[in-house]
């Protein structure tokens, strides 16, 4: 049974997924046939690790391994054919996409579609790519590695796609970062500071002092971020809900990054009309999230610029929001919170995604809206468990 027909779309990168141009039914099991009949081949294919495609001039499934269809829970081939990998995997860019798999704004960042349209034109590539998976309350997050290669065959073009998860890998280079690069800086610093005292008798010793608790505590909280992360993954965090004081919350974030590194030439400050409200919540995760945020705004921001928290609240909701001016390209919105995606480099993109995790632990939402002339405003939702008081 063919798997139903894509709808019309319409492509940002010029490739040809319009109705009238797809493979007719007839044509797909035909093309199906050349690699189901090669028993040798199928048996080989299926006893790889790794999923192996093989798409049709249209992107569509014509065949697919057994790694591919337990990926994607389906039990072969046929119920695949036809179909665009997007769509069978329920990439969250293209279920939130009008028309499917590579006709969001955010595919043309889809490495996986960059390695489709390489093998398209008779070019071999290897790209990454960051899909995230939802099939109703379950998410799952990927990183692929993908290879693509062209292939002719009885005068046809097809396009080979292989891919194998690399997400262990790139949690290994998020460590690595962390521990052999922003830790050892801390660590050097705080050596600095001890030498600089031993050889300069004219330096404030409490100013020295003050420095090095500061990076002293930015290590603690380095070690305790991983330490969190790995807890919320493995389903092992406990959440420890006290009384707290809205606006006492952002004061301890703004003394605890205005002397961050990335605050220097930046301004920090809480916004005037933040209400004083006590809520029940976990400190520790509630600070974590919003330190996150506050680091992603003040490195996107440039220098002079102000970086403003705040928090509101509505009958049901408290709402800590932090603001900056910058504004993120529309290319990258759906992805802000895939785990490993970055826009800085590679081994990033821990800091949006843990927000939204550690935002569910609190029973929360954290979203974000941007765009130009009113900048980039991250907000954490919680429960208003309390009613609000005026005297904090």
């Amino acid at each position: 049974m063919l798997a139903e027909m894509p709808q019309t779309r319409k492509s940002h990168m010029d490739i040809p997924i319009d109705n009238s141009q797809f493979a007719s039914p007839e044509d797909l099991i035909l093309q199906s046939a050349y690699f189901a009949d090669v028993f040798m081949t199928r048996r080989l294919l299926d006893a790889m690790p790794g999923m192996v495609l093989v798409l049709n001039c249209y992107r569509q499934i014509v065949f697919a391994n057994r790694a591919f269809c337990q990926l994607s829970g389906r039990s072969d081939t046929e119920s695949l054919l036809g179909m665009l990998v997007g769509d069978v995997l329920l990439c969250n860019v293209a279920m939130n996409s009008r028309d499917g798999c590579g006709t969001g704004e955010s595919c043309e960042t889809c490495g996986a579609l960059m390695a489709m349209i390489s093998g398209l034109h008779g070019e071999e590539s290897v790209q990454e790519c960051m899909l995230t998976c939802q099939d109703g309350a379950v998410v799952q997050h990927l990183t692929l590695r993908v290879w693509s290669a062209p292939l002719s065959y009885d005068d046809e073009k097809f396009t080979v796609l292989a891919g194998t998860d690399i997400s262990h890998e790139r949690r290994r280079l998020a460590l690595e970062k962390t521990f052999f690069h922003d830790i050892l800086n801390l660590v050097a610093s705080i050596r600095g500071f001890a030498e600089l005292m031993e050889i300069d008798e004219d330096i404030d010793p409490l100013h020295v002092s003050r420095r090095i608790q500061m990076a002293s505590q930015r290590i603690i909280e380095e070690i305790d971020a991983q330490r969190v992360l790995l807890a919320v993954e493995k389903g092992e965090l406990n959440v420890d809900n006290n009384l707290l004081a809205s606006k006492d919350i952002l004061r301890d974030i703004v003394e605890l990054y205005g002397g961050h590194d990335l605050a220097r030439e930046r301004s920090l400050q809480i916004d005037d009309t933040s209400v004083a409200t006590f809520f029940v919540s976990d400190s520790t995760l509630l600070r974590r999230i919003l330190g996150n945020m506050v680091k992603n705004a003040l490195e996107a921001s440039p220098t002079g610029d102000v970086v403003t928290l705040g928090v509101d609240i509505t009958e049901e909701e408290l709402h800590f929001w932090v603001h900056n001016t910058s504004v993120i390209q529309g290319i990258y919105q759906q992805r802000i919170f895939q785990r490993d995606f970055s826009t800085k480099g590679s081994g990033r993109g821990l800091g949006t995604y843990s927000m939204k995790l550690l935002g569910h632990f609190l029973s929360g939402n954290v979203h974000f809206v941007s765009s130009p002339g009113r900048g980039t405003r991250f907000t954490l939702s919680l429960p208003a468990d309390l009613p609000p008081t005026t005297s904090v």
